[in-house]
Formats: C-alpha cells, structure tokens, sequence
C-alpha cells in the first residue's frame, strides 16, 4: 500500500506531485497476460511495415542508413512506453479505488486485485507478448549459417554450351534450383522481427548479420521491454493528476480569499 505523499518535483514550474493510497495488486495475472495481446500486435505490425519500408531502411548510405534505423527503434520503444504507462496510470487509479473500498471493511473480489497497479505488471504483459516471437526466434538462432553466395542466372550468351560436354557440367550449376525449407522461412521471419538491427550492421556484412540472427531472442524483446518501463511511470503520472486537481483548487480558494476580502473593503465615495 501506497502512504501519502506530496512533494515538489525538481524545476521552479513543475507540479507537485500527490500521492494517494493504493491497493498492491498482482504481477501476475490472466488480465495481466490477456493484454500482452496487444504487444503481439504491435510487433507484427512493425514486422508488416519494415515488409514494405524494407528499400528505404536498408539504402546504401551507410550513415543515414543507421540514423533511420536508430530513429525507427527509438520510434517503437515510445510506443510501447507510451501504452504501457497509460495502462500502469489506469490502474493506479483502480487501485486508489480498491484501497478506499478496503478501508470501509469491503471485500476486494480477485479480479479487482488483478486489475490493481504492481510495478512489475508491465514487465510481465511485455515478456507474455513477446514470447511467442522469442520462440520463433530461439528456435532459428541454432540454425543460423553464415551467408554463402549463391549463382545467379545463366547468361543468354552461354545456354548454347550447355549441350557441351566439356563445359555442360559446369554450367549445369545455374540449374540447380535453391530449396526454400523451414529454415529460410524462419530466417524471413526472423529477419522482419530485427529489421532494425540487420541494416544497423548493414546486410552486406555477413558476419554481422550471423550475429544479430543468433541474438535475436534478445533483440526481439529490447523494444517491447519498454512498456514495462512505462508501466512503472503510472504512479507518477497519476500522482501529477493529483497535484493538478490539488494546484486548482488551491487556486479557486486563494481567488475566493481574495474575492471576499475585495467585498469587505468600503468601497471609495465619488
């Protein structure tokens, strides 16, 4: 439970900061894991948009390639701190709600503790959301290979040779057709989920690439961790609420004061 509190923030404008009693609620929960729903739609859509934004992320020049790149994650861990500390100050308030509730000798039902603020929450919708993508991407990371050229295709000029004995095995190589198995799908999958950080080491630098495909159970979560982050700003943020409902009111009684102090005063004789 949450004492409380109010304080000045740092700065001669900023607000003061109120807190109020709260109730302490779970930080694991099925409400909790219910909403990690919405980190798994927040990493597909990303996927599906470096889908289609894949040419103007991955340009050839290299320092406004990693700029771009660091802007779009920069970009996405907003969103989800955004998200996550609307959510965190959501339930802060709810809590405020179920602590008053307590206080007059009511029975808090479960549901209503899960809906109760804890700072870990967000953490755990983050890791919930994530986890399926995680998956995809522990499972790919061992198979991972340092990227091999591959033929391209024969040249018009040479397909009278083919017929040659001499020199129709060796070019019977352009034939051969790549099989597209599991691994290249995970590989596209994966891929699309670390966008940001494949072109930040650049797509030409094979090794590099082979690194962030191995870490990309890691990556993968960097950006959604974020509205975790958020999540524990909820109390802050609801505690700025406070201080400006608390700032009006001081307000209305100090013009009230003067008001009637103005009333009380005779008034000049013309």
């Amino acid at each position: 439970m949450k004492v409380p509190m109010e304080r000045k923030t740092a700065g001669k404008k900023s607000p003061k900061l109120v807190f109020k009693p709260w109730l302490l609620g779970r930080w694991a929960s099925p409400l909790a894991a219910r909403r990690g729903g919405r980190i798994v739609g927040y990493v597909a859509m990303s996927a599906f948009v470096f889908f289609f934004m894949g040419q103007l992320m991955a340009m050839d020049i290299a320092w406004l390639r990693i700029l771009i790149n660091l802007v779009v994650l920069g970009l996405m861990g907003l969103v989800y701190y955004s998200d996550g500390a609307r959510m965190g100050e959501g339930d802060v308030a709810f809590a405020e709600i179920a602590h008053a509730r307590r206080e007059e000798g009511k029975a808090i039902p479960q549901k209503d503790l899960d809906r109760c603020f804890h700072p870990a929450k967000g953490f755990f919708t983050a890791l919930v959301g994530v986890a399926p993508f995680v998956l995809i991407c522990l499972i790919y990371a061992p198979l991972a290979k340092l990227a091999a050229y591959s033929l391209g295709v024969l040249p018009s000029w040479l397909e009278g040779y083919q017929t040659r004995a001499d020199i129709g095995l060796a070019l019977s190589y352009y034939q051969q057709q790549p099989s597209f198995g599991f691994a290249d799908a995970l590989r596209l999958i994966v891929r699309l989920l670390v966008f940001p950080f494949v072109n930040l080491v650049g797509a030409e630098n094979a090794a590099g690439v082979l690194w962030v495909e191995r870490l990309s159970p890691l990556l993968v979560m960097l950006a959604p961790l974020w509205y975790g982050m958020g999540y524990r700003r909820g109390e802050k943020l609801r505690a700025m609420v406070h201080g400006g409902i608390a700032a009006n009111r001081s307000r209305k009684r100090r013009g009230d004061t003067r008001a009637k102090q103005a009333a009380r005063e005779p008034k000049q004789l013309l």
